[in-house]
């Protein structure tokens, strides 16, 4: 399977591209781990793209902003304050860490309310 590649939809207008981030957590991963990726944030979606050689289309990942209820901060593993806590309307979680969180957070939840 080919490795995802991040492509704005024709009406969409994308906020930040190529963010650093760990993934954490989703909602299919029974037990948390990190993986590395960029974050593109769009005014429709959040799309992860896990990085490396092997495996990443299954650790990559797309939300739409219309699904999702909440946004809040939170600390990643073992103890830094780098969190984003993603909770969708359907109860799934997702959990990001990345520098600068404030501005993204801000940006989500101006964008779900």
């Amino acid at each position: 399977m080919a490795k995802p590649v991040f492509e704005a939809r024709a009406n969409e207008t994308v906020f930040a591209e190529r963010v650093s981030a760990d993934s954490w957590k989703t909602p299919h991963q029974t037990i948390g781990r990190q993986i590395s990726g960029k974050t593109y944030f769009t005014d429709q979606r959040i799309v992860f793209l896990a990085s490396g050689l092997i495996g990443t289309a299954s650790a990559s990942w797309e939300i739409e902003m219309k699904d999702i209820r909440s946004v809040e901060t939170c600390m990643t593993p073992p103890c830094f304050p780098f969190g984003i806590w993603i909770t969708m309307k359907d109860g799934g979680k997702y959990k990001l860490g990345m520098m600068k969180r404030n501005k993204y957070i801000d940006w989500i939840s101006q964008h779900i309310s």
